[in-house]
């Protein structure tokens, strides 16, 4: 309660008695009690107010009660004792008294907090005297302390002008203001009253303190070190450690300089660490370090140290404190960063049981919770959830004066979180649909077109998705999301220099960043050499053309990208089957470059072949072209091609190839390959054949998909019947299929799927009836970290072979690694 006027005296009241005495003919002994009681009053003065009051209460008769009744009222208010205030007051049955005892009769009411009988005084002095400052301020304090700070405030502003000097007016009015709930004009009237009384004490401490509830602790303190009196080292203290919550309030803003945005959270870190060597392990400031440990979550978090956040939240649980809510959004975003979703969820769930007048944070609490749940592969609900927060916020906020209002922002992020969603449940096209038609009605938000081209790329539209890009680069040329997603649809264009340049640039700005750190990790695996090892083993019943018990495995080494786009590689292998005219077995190495480049890749080799009848020298050439974002062709020939049938090479007859393809990819869910292939024989068989694959989504969830497959091929031969090896003059060969894919797990870049493909069709072989063919496959693949990548399939194909039906089982394996 602010306590803070205080009637003054004239100091020459002695002389005024003496001479009043005189002119009403009072006796010399009337002036020897005068100058006695004035020698109290001057006690009292100084703080001994208990003979004066002794000496008050001894008195009796009305016309001594009258005299010194004022001077009783107003001793009685200085030592404490309101209550004898007030009931002197209310006895004294409307006896004249001076203004100055009258405004202590209303601090007396105000500090037995009755704010009816405080605000009825001073009204009645300010009738008498209604430019009295003392009254006036009186009057505000009361109707302050009574809730009635507006109207408190209102009379105030009437009462004060820039000529006003009475600086008790202003501390009135700041009270008001402060009890109002508004720091800001409260810091206005206080700095006003400190202007014009800086040497008193009280109304330093009041401006010291409107300084500190405006948020500006920095220069509270400032202004308490340039004085000899720190107001008491737990407000000093308290002082500080607002100061360290105002540096980590401020740690997350934008600076204007990237090399600055960690510069106010290492002034918190070093500050907090300073506090607490200074706070101690003394009781007095127990709660002192403990609210700055808690504050120095928020640097730690600010700084990017989630670690750290996670191990000192652990250390003050263990400690048995309490973190507020504020803190633990800290350590629920640091347990994302780090991979921890679970306890991040849990988190998440305990600040949304809370109640929160805050729309904006208990949205983030509901964005923290969607994205933990997210990483723990916790899909349901997901869209519901997405939606309700969408629902949830209004298109424009209402804003006087505005007839349409002004655009809310937290929609428009609600809205893009709700098209995103679509995406991490796997939902494609209706994520793309979203995105664009966000896109139409906020042509130039750049986050929403970075959005959008993620979609393009994960639909295999790396050009489209280049486009969006650009457009956005010219709004945030320099955005670090925006350069970002440029590195990823460079790594799948294969623009490797552009790869390379943006990768280093994000690098050395925002090395932090998670999505840079994966970003800055593709680059690593993408620089690292590779070993592709594939292999087959096989086992064909009752075969009067496969091979019986075949084995077939290959190794090839890429180096690291030299150049950018050229790796050499080399590598070898081996094949052996078991047929009715003996083993057969091919051994080969093979050396080569490739180059990559944006929309070409080119492959060439030469290799050593030996399958039992000599050495001999193969070679192959091959090339891929892009010719935008749907269409795509490829080429290959080979002298001693790889699809020379093993039973061919052990008969010692080779072929040379060569295949052409086009492939139409219209998105991720529907693809279309068409392939020309041929083969010349060494015996002069020519072989050539079409073979058509297309498929087609049916299916899909987030850990789930159905493809539908259809394969066509056809082929003919010009050898005659009877060769060593299957050469049927005309075949045409027709397999529909159904292929289910499904997660079994996935641990951010660990992932274990299975898939299973059912097929059946029809073979038709010319001079042969028509058979069925039946086809089952099982597999499954396991990556870890993008650079171990491998899987198994189990394969079981019936079919007819010369009208013969026959049964192949096949286990073909494959691993890739990256070092």
């Amino acid at each position: 309660m602010l306590r803070l006027f205080e009637c003054t005296w004239c100091r020459h009241r002695v002389g005024i008695v003496v001479l009043t005495a005189w002119l009403l003919g009072y006796s010399p002994a009337v002036f020897s009690l005068t100058t006695e009681y004035d020698a109290l009053i001057e006690r009292a003065r100084g703080g001994d107010y208990q003979p004066a009051l002794d000496y008050l209460l001894s008195t009796r008769g009305d016309e001594v009660r009258v005299r010194y009744l004022s001077d009783h009222l107003i001793i009685a208010n200085w030592a404490g004792n309101d209550a004898e205030a007030v009931a002197l007051y209310e006895q004294a049955d409307h006896l004249p008294i001076s203004m100055d005892a009258l405004a202590a009769v209303g601090r007396s009411y105000r500090n037995l907090r009755d704010w009816p009988g405080a605000i009825a005084v001073f009204r009645e002095g300010l009738k008498r005297r209604p430019r009295s400052a003392e009254l006036r301020a009186g009057l505000m304090l009361a109707l302050s302390d009574a809730g009635r700070h507006r109207e408190a405030v209102e009379l105030g502003r009437s009462w004060v002008s820039p000529q006003t000097t009475q600086a008790s007016l202003f501390v009135a009015l700041g009270y008001a203001h402060r009890r109002g709930g508004e720091p800001y004009a409260a810091l206005f009237a206080f700095d006003r009253a400190y202007s014009l009384a800086p040497e008193d004490e009280r109304i330093r401490e009041h401006y010291v303190l409107a300084l500190q509830q405006a948020g500006l602790p920095a220069a509270a303190l400032a202004h308490v070190d340039a004085h000899t009196s720190k107001f008491g080292d737990p407000r000093y203290r308290r002082l500080q450690a607002d100061l360290l919550a105002e540096c980590v309030r401020l740690a997350v803003t934008t600076t204007r300089r990237e090399d600055e945005r960690f510069l106010l959270a290492d002034r918190a870190l070093a500050l907090s660490l300073r506090l607490l060597d200074g706070f101690g392990d003394h009781p007095d400031t127990a709660q002192d370090s403990i609210r700055v440990r808690i504050d120095r979550l928020g640097a730690l978090h600010a700084r990017q140290l989630m670690q750290p956040v996670i191990d000192e939240y652990r250390l003050l649980r263990q400690d048995g404190i309490d973190v507020p809510p504020y803190a633990r959004r800290w350590v629920a975003s640091a347990m994302l960063y780090r991979r921890q979703p679970v306890l991040a969820a849990e988190l998440y769930e305990s600040l949304l049981q809370q109640p929160s007048a805050d729309d904006a944070q208990r949205l983030a609490d509901q964005q923290g919770l969607f994205y933990a749940r997210l990483e723990n592969q916790r899909y349901d609900g997901l869209m519901a959830s997405a939606n309700a927060m969408a629902d949830g916020q209004a298109a424009r906020l209402p804003v006087p004066g505005l007839r349409n209002g002004r655009p809310n922002n937290a929609w428009l992020d609600a809205q893009v979180m709700k098209a995103s969603t679509h995406l991490y449940l796997n939902d494609t096209p209706a994520a793309q649909a979203a995105y664009e038609s966000l896109i139409a009605r906020a042509p130039n938000n750049s986050q929403i077109r970075i959005g959008l081209a993620q979609i393009y790329r994960a639909r295999g539209w790396p050009r489209r998705a280049e486009g969006e890009l650009k457009i956005a680069e010219s709004a945030e040329p320099t955005a670090i999301s925006v350069e970002v997603q440029q590195a990823y649809t460079a790594f799948e264009l294969q623009e490797w220099r552009q790869f390379d340049l943006l990768t280093a640039d994000v690098v050395a700005r925002y090395p932090e960043s998670l999505a840079v750190q994966r970003l800055d990790y593709l680059r690593e695996v993408h620089q690292s050499a590779e070993l592709r090892i594939n292999g087959y083993a096989g086992e064909s019943k009752g075969s009067t053309v496969n091979a019986s018990g075949d084995f077939g495995i290959d190794a090839l080494l890429y180096s690291p990208p030299v150049d950018d786009g050229f790796r050499l590689f080399a590598g070898a292998g081996y094949a052996q089957g078991k047929f009715t005219e003996g083993q057969g077995r091919h051994r080969w190495q093979r050396a080569g470059i490739e180059w990559r480049s944006r929309d070409v890749t080119l492959q060439g080799d030469v290799s050593h072949h030996d399958f039992g009848h000599g050495d001999r020298t193969g070679w192959q050439l091959s090339g891929v072209h892009d010719i935008d974002d749907q269409w795509r062709w490829g080429w290959s020939v080979a002298g001693l091609s790889d699809d020379t049938p093993l039973r061919a090479l052990n008969a010692d007859i080779d072929a040379d190839g060569a295949n052409l393809f086009v492939r139409w990819r219209q998105h991720d869910r529907r693809e279309v390959v068409l392939s020309v292939q041929g083969l010349d024989f060494s015996d002069g068989n020519r072989r050539r054949g079409l073979i058509l694959n297309g498929t087609q989504r049916a299916f899909t969830t987030p850990t789930s998909q159905i493809d539908i497959g259809l394969e066509v091929s056809a082929s003919r031969n010009s050898g005659e019947r009877g060769a060593i090896y299957f050469n049927p003059r005309r075949d045409l060969f027709v397999l529909p299929s159904v292929t289910w894919s499904h997660t079994l797990d996935r641990d951010y870049k660990t992932a274990w799927n299975q898939q299973l493909r059912i097929g059946a069709g029809i073979y038709e072989q010319r001079d042969y009836d028509t058979g069925e063919v039946r086809y089952l496959s099982y597999g499954q693949r396991w990556s870890h970290d993008d650079k171990v990548d491998g899987g198994v399939t189990l394969t079981a194909l019936r079919r007819p072979y010369d009208g013969e039906q026959e049964t192949d089982y096949r286990l073909t394996f494959d691993l890739n690694l990256r070092f």
